[in-house]
């Protein structure tokens, strides 16, 4: 009888085992095979080309390959060749299959789309059959918190109605004084240099760009530890690189949670963050006791204050609500997003000034005539900077700080032109949108600010093909303040230096969280002989 029941349980837990087995064979399959070429069956019958596929793995590999084929110091003066070592998967595929293609980040289908109007159709009209990716929301978060960039939904609606009065006009009018303060500190370092070399210097100005922008946001939005916010940005960006090395394991697109094995690069992400979290703890703590003791009785103005303000009780990053954990992710999302993309972003500005003298001669002279001395800088006065904001659209146009953005369809989706299935990546590559010469025109390779005269309508013929913040409602909630700070730092800079290039510099850029300069940006600052 024992014997009896013992092969009765043992036959009974074979057969679990065997079922356990077989469902994981089958969602493996799944997975890997039936549902990616599912998808590519569904556009191929469309016309939509691209890659051969490959399981598991699919086109990681094969434009990271493509871009480091590519020489470390590339040429200068052509912008359409549509950023290879930013882009590769557009370089590389969009001269074989087209401006619409279909490939394979590991096992998920992507459907590129270098067409301004399903770019609207996708992203304005059907924004809400959307969803973020969840491998990048994953991905992202590690860098920049789960706060409102990585947000859909409902909880995302309510946490930019939240942030969103910051960010308008009126709240921005009264952070120009704290954003020239801020600027000028930087700008004195490089007068000091630039006076001890005898009124010319070579200057590495991406790390002071770096740090000018992350005074001022710690001056604008988070009470002014600039100190500890140079601290945060630098624990985020040594995360950053590190995601970047896994990612060219390819262990971590093969191993299901490899994120959540304790390998040293794992656990090298995971102190960092921890110790992010606890910086932005003391923050947040801080602020909330000062107001609990009786000190004071408003949390500020600055973006912190405003959160706090409106934050419940608690930690759990997992509730609806905005809480603490919500004041806690946005604050990581801004010590690194508002300052990654602005900086990169004047950075590659100055860059273009010292490559076209012409240019800068006309910016500095709109700068003397509107602003005069930094006494003038005011909101009303940067706006009519006409030139200063060409200037930077051209440079937005050709290096866009994010120069992808992804989504996935949420359900079946019937567009003018294409039939989107439910589960596809549908990828908008905005690079390629800013050098497509059907939107742009013949000069689109060139460096001609002056396209930008009459606005974006007049600059291309879709408004869809210029979007530097994103298309959508889930535009940049910081683009403003982003154009704002542009704005200050390049006139400062032009009112004090002649900016020239430098024989040093070598031009790479490359796509790190954002694009960036992978060798820094050396100039030659000469100081102007007058005082301006």
């Amino acid at each position: 009888m024992a014997g009896t029941v013992s092969r009765e349980v043992r036959n009974a837990l074979a057969a679990v085992a065997i079922s356990v087995v077989a469902y994981k064979l089958v969602k493996f399959l799944w997975t890997v095979f039936w549902e990616p070429l599912r998808l590519l069956r569904i556009m191929t019958k469309q016309g939509v080309k691209g890659p051969p596929f490959r399981p598991l793995i699919g086109h990681i590999f094969e434009p990271v390959a493509f871009a480091e084929s590519f020489p470390e110091v590339l040429p200068l003066g052509n912008y359409d060749n549509l950023s290879p070592t930013i882009t590769p998967q557009y370089a590389l595929y969009c001269p074989k299959y087209g401006k619409s293609f279909v490939y394979f980040w590991a096992t998920n289908a992507r459907y590129v789309m270098r067409d301004a109007e399903t770019a609207k159709e996708v992203f304005v009209t059907n924004h809400g059959s959307l969803k973020r990716i969840d491998i990048e929301e994953t991905i992202t978060s590690l860098v920049v918190g789960r706060g409102l960039f990585t947000l859909m939904g409902d909880k995302w609606a309510m946490e930019r109605k939240i942030l969103t009065p910051f960010f308008h006009q009126d709240a921005l009018k009264g952070m120009v004084e704290a954003m020239v303060e801020a600027t000028a500190i930087g700008i004195k370092k490089w007068e000091q240099t630039v006076a001890l070399a005898g009124g010319s210097a070579e200057i590495d100005v991406q790390p002071d760009i770096h740090k000018i922008s992350g005074r001022i946001l710690s001056c604008t939005a988070f009470g002014g530890d600039f100190e500890k916010g140079e601290l945060i940005y630098e624990l985020q960006s040594e995360v950053s690189r590190q995601l970047f090395i896994n990612f060219r394991n390819p262990l971590s697109w093969i191993i299901p949670n490899y994120r959540k094995i304790p390998t040293p690069g794992n656990r090298y992400i995971d102190t960092r963050n921890a110790t992010i979290d606890a910086l932005l703890r003391e923050t947040i703590v801080g602020r909330r006791d000062v107001v609990r003791s009786g000190k004071t009785s408003s949390y500020g103005d600055d973006l912190l204050g405003r959160m706090l303000a409106a934050a419940s009780e608690g930690w759990d990053g997992n509730t609806s609500e905005f809480n603490l954990a919500s004041v806690l992710n946005n604050c990581k999302l801004f010590y690194f997003a508002g300052q990654d993309t602005v900086a990169n972003t004047v950075v590659f500005a100055m860059l273009m000034l010292a490559q076209h003298p012409e240019w800068q001669e006309r910016a500095r002279r709109e700068v003397l005539e509107v602003l005069g001395s930094e006494e003038n800088f005011n909101a009303s006065a940067l706006s009519r900077l006409k030139v200063v904001g060409m200037i930077l659209n051209e440079t937005l146009r050709i290096f866009p700080p994010a120069p992808t953005n992804t989504r996935q369809a949420t359900k079946d989706l019937q567009l003018k032109k294409v039939f989107i299935p439910k589960g596809m990546i549908l990828e908008l590559p905005i690079t390629a949108l800013h050098q497509d010469r059907d939107y742009w025109g013949d000069d689109v390779a060139e460096f001609n600010p002056g396209r930008f005269e009459n606005g974006v309508s007049g600059a291309c013929t879709h408004p869809q093909a210029f979007v530097p913040f994103g298309l959508g409602p889930k535009f940049c909630v910081g683009s403003n303040f982003a154009l704002m700070e542009a704005k200050i730092a390049i006139s400062m800079a032009i009112r004090r230096f002649q900016i020239l290039p430098s024989p040093n510099y070598k031009h790479h850029p490359i796509f790190s969280i954002v694009a960036r300069p992978k060798y820094g940006m050396p100039i030659i600052l000469k100081a102007l002989s007058t005082t301006l």
